[in-house]
């Protein structure tokens, strides 16, 4: 397979992990990232001037796209977290101030 091929194969992954991300697939993204990698080194072991640059463009805006869809994701977990722990601290309290009062 030559550099352009794995170009192209590791951008249509990109597309997929980014359809996948939409849905919190995690186990999929993993799986579709896996067997990306090693297009993209494949992609970019030839000199700069074999390497299609426009494709090449694009691998990176759509990993971008990667980048930050994970990022909001990850903002999105945290703030779960915090906020099921405030909702956990909440009912501690309240079970401890109904059992005070009984």
């Amino acid at each position: 397979m030559g550099n352009i091929a794995a170009l192209t194969q590791a951008i249509s992954l990109t597309d997929e992990i980014l359809s996948v991300l939409e849905e919190s697939d995690f186990a999929a993204v993993a799986d579709l990232d896996a067997r990306r990698q090693p297009l993209i080194i494949k992609a970019f072991t030839d000199s700069i001037d074999e390497i299609d640059v426009i494709k090449s463009r694009h691998l990176q805006s759509l990993n971008q796209q990667v980048v930050e869809k994970l990022s909001v994701l990850k903002q999105s977990v945290l703030q779960q977290q915090q906020q099921m722990r405030t909702a956990s601290k909440a009912t501690r309290a309240y079970g401890a101030h109904q059992a005070q009062h009984r």
